[in-house]
C-alpha cells in the first residue's frame, strides 16, 4: 500500500475539468467503462458525464475537498474524502456536503477515474 503522486494530479486534473467544463480532458481521464452513483442512487456513465458538462450544462462555482486519503495497490488507486460542491446545471442551483470514494484503475501507464460513489452529510 502506498501513495502515488501521479494518482493525485489525476485526481487534481479531473476536478480542474470538472470546474473548467473541459469535456475534452474529461473524456481523457475518464475510463471508459466509469460509474458512478450519485447522490440520489442514479447510475452515471462516461457519457452521461460528457453530456452533463457541454455548454450550458453543468457549472461547478466551488469544488472544496478536506480530509482526503489516498492509497494505492498495484493498478488500483482509491481516494476518500469530504467534499463541498456548488454550482448550477441549468437554472437549477445546488451546494452539497459530500463524502466520497473515487477509483482509479491505471491503463497503458495512466490513472482513469473508474468508480465513484458520494453520501450527502446531513447537518443537524
Amino acid at each position: 500500500m502506498g501513495t502515488d503522486r501521479t494518482l493525485l494530479h489525476t485526481f487534481n486534473d479531473l476536478k480542474n475539468a470538472l470546474i473548467s467544463g473541459n469535456t475534452t480532458k474529461l473524456d481523457e481521464l475518464i475510463a471508459d467503462a466509469y460509474r458512478g452513483f450519485s447522490l440520489n442512487g442514479t447510475v452515471e456513465t462516461k457519457s452521461d458525464i460528457l453530456e452533463c458538462f457541454t455548454p450550458g450544462g453543468v457549472a461547478i462555482h466551488t469544488y472544496a475537498v478536506h480530509d482526503m486519503s489516498c492509497d494505492t495497490y498495484d493498478t488500483v488507486g482509491i481516494i476518500t474524502g469530504k467534499g463541498e460542491i456548488e454550482g448550477s446545471f441549468g437554472s437549477h442551483t445546488f451546494h452539497h456536503h459530500v463524502l466520497f470514494t473515487d477509483i482509479f484503475i491505471r491503463l497503458d501507464s495512466q490513472w482513469k477515474y473508474y468508480k465513484s460513489q458520494v453520501t450527502e452529510i446531513i447537518s443537524g
